[in-house]
Formats: C-alpha cells, sequence, structure tokens
C-alpha cells in the first residue's frame, strides 16, 4: 500500500451554459452560487409562491404556538445530563 495514496480532485473549472469554461476558481464559485443560490425576486412569484410569502410573514396565534417562558427553557436546560446536547 505505500505510496498508493488516492488523490483529492479540486474541482476549478465548469461548463456555463454558453459553452465556456470558467477561468478560474472565483469564477466557478461566482458561477456555483448563481446556479444553486438563485436570486429570490418577488415579481418571478406564482400564486402559490404569493400566498406562501404572505402566509409567512403572518404572526402564528394558536393555543400550541406560543412564547417559552423562561421556567420552561431553564426545566428543559436542567434536564439534560452532563456532557449532553440538545437533540
Amino acid at each position: 500500500m505505500a505510496g498508493k495514496r488516492k488523490n483529492n480532485t479540486q474541482l476549478t473549472t465548469l461548463r456555463k451554459p454558453d459553452g465556456s469554461l470558467t477561468a478560474d476558481i472565483r469564477e466557478t464559485l461566482q458561477h456555483m452560487l448563481e446556479y444553486f443560490v438563485p436570486e429570490d425576486k418577488d415579481n418571478d412569484d406564482t400564486d402559490f409562491h404569493t400566498q406562501t410569502r404572505t402566509q409567512s410573514q403572518e404572526p402564528v396565534d394558536t393555543a400550541y404556538h406560543k412564547d417559552f417562558t423562561i421556567e420552561e427553557i431553564r426545566n428543559a436546560v436542567e434536564s439534560m445530563g452532563n456532557k449532553k446536547g440538545p437533540g
């Protein structure tokens, strides 16, 4: 097994929609961001998106959706074991 280390491949270029390749790592990262994290524009919304956006901005006001009290938070923290995180 000596000398048979697995080489990690580094992605340095991508093919853009026009068929050209990105020139450097900075352009590659910019292209990835534009592809995977598109801008969220209100004017591109469908009726479903508009309704969802409106509903997400309304406060939730039901018996099941109320703020935690200080006592509830304290009890939850104190009930956790040592060296344990909330799961």
